[in-house]
């Protein structure tokens, strides 16, 4: 009789992890690795916030949260001010390099990023510093088709998530700079395209090729299937725009050729919101610098800090990307994004984006246990990051606790 008590006991409590049920108090099952956090604040970028809180961790994922949790066995307990979700970047370049592409062909979407990675490199502990967790990196953009994107981890085991997130294509002036087509042909820069028109034309040619099933000239096998599979619907694609124009020209394509982009960038996605929205593509906007001294961003770009506020009232689906993601979502606040949105654009949005949010990009029982204590709001300049969670581990001051 106590083996069947202890049992249904046991089952109530999964029940109740699994239900994901917020309460006064909520109680979980034992776990040697159990953590429980105390927080003043928890921001669970999922619509709520909790003040006080107190969220329970096992095996790296969390199990419980609400305004009390009891552990079962009893846990670690840890106190902090306030916490939110591991932050996220969609676009990040960390531990490429100085080169992480194909050169010598315009045609690489099959080139794998992820074979690049320095998984040692300082830049990995400095995001993770920054309360960064998840990163998904690009291939540099000298080529048309530049390869796959990877998604990974800033630390711990199995770092990497992803290698083959989508294919990376540049719609922008990037493959064109440093090309010439009337001189000697004895370098790798003697190549096609020379200006934006020949970047466009290199991707509706191949696309078309692939659509009908015919060979494109220069390209293996390996090449051609992946080119197959996006004309067919089956590969993601991540197109680098920042201009209007190119940003129009991405959109097309993919009306023609069954894809719908995500655009890379859009530094002046606030001359076309209205366009923008109606084609119900995904933005992962990298132009929102956070220093007065830059007014022009890559390609000559006008640089503005109001287009997050802009593109929040247009209802078009976006999220921050770049370096410094908390700088990013204060000046986002100051300049019209409101608080709860501002902080999404740097967790759930890009979790959303990535099709991760099951899995990552809030505080929800379930998932796993990435996380960021901070001294006070995260929106407010005097807040530093006090340690960052990932998978349930904490890394902070340089030395994993």
């Amino acid at each position: 009789m106590k083996h069947l008590f202890q049992t249904l006991s046991r089952l109530a409590c999964l029940a109740l992890c699994l239900a994901g049920l917020i309460g006064q108090s909520q109680l979980a099952s034992a776990d040697d690795s159990q953590i429980l956090i105390r927080a003043k604040s928890i921001h669970t970028a999922s619509g709520e916030t909790i003040a006080p809180g107190q969220v329970l961790i096992a095996g790296g994922k969390i199990v419980a949260i609400g305004k009390e949790v009891q552990a079962q066995g009893g846990a670690t307990e840890i106190e902090v001010d306030t916490l939110i979700p591991g932050l996220i970047n969609a676009a990040g370049s960390t531990g490429l390099g100085n080169r992480a592409a194909e050169v010598s062909r315009e045609i690489t979407p099959d080139f794998a990023t992820a074979r690049s990675v320095d998984w040692s490199s300082r830049q990995f502990a400095e995001a993770l510093d920054q309360g960064v967790t998840t990163i998904q990196i690009l291939p540099e953009t000298e080529s048309v088709f530049s390869g796959f994107a990877c998604v990974v981890k800033t630390a711990g085991e199995a770092r990497l998530i992803d290698g083959e997130k989508g294919v990376v294509i540049a719609i922008c002036s990037d493959p064109a700079s440093g090309n010439r087509s009337r001189s000697r042909p004895d370098s790798i820069y003697v190549r096609q395209p020379t200006n934006r028109m020949g970047v466009v034309w290199i991707v509706r040619n191949a696309l078309h090729q692939a659509k009908n099933k015919g060979s494109i000239l220069g390209v293996d096998p390996k090449t051609q299937h992946v080119l197959e599979k996006i004309v067919a619907g089956k590969m993601s694609v991540l197109s680098v725009s920042r201009m209007d124009y190119d940003i129009r020209s991405a959109l097309e394509l993919g009306g023609q050729y069954n894809f719908k982009p995500t655009i890379y960038g859009g530094d002046e996605v606030y001359r076309m919101l209205d366009t923008f929205k109606e084609s119900g593509a995904s933005l992962v906007y990298t132009a929102l610098t956070t220093s007065s001294s830059r007014l022009r961003g890559s390609e000559g770009t006008e640089l503005r800090w109001n287009v997050p506020g802009q593109m929040h009232e247009a209802r078009i689906k976006f999220c921050l990307a770049g370096s410094n993601l908390l700088d990013q979502a204060r000046f986002a606040v100051r300049y019209g994004l409101p608080t709860d949105q501002a902080l999404m654009s740097i967790t759930l949005h890009p979790a959303k984006i990535l099709n991760l949010d099951k899995e990552i990009g809030s505080i929800e029982v379930g998932k796993q246990a990435d996380l960021v204590a901070l001294s006070g709001d995260p929106l407010k300049p005097t807040s530093r990051v006090e340690w960052t969670m990932l998978r349930g581990k904490i890394y902070g001051n340089k030395e994993e606790k």
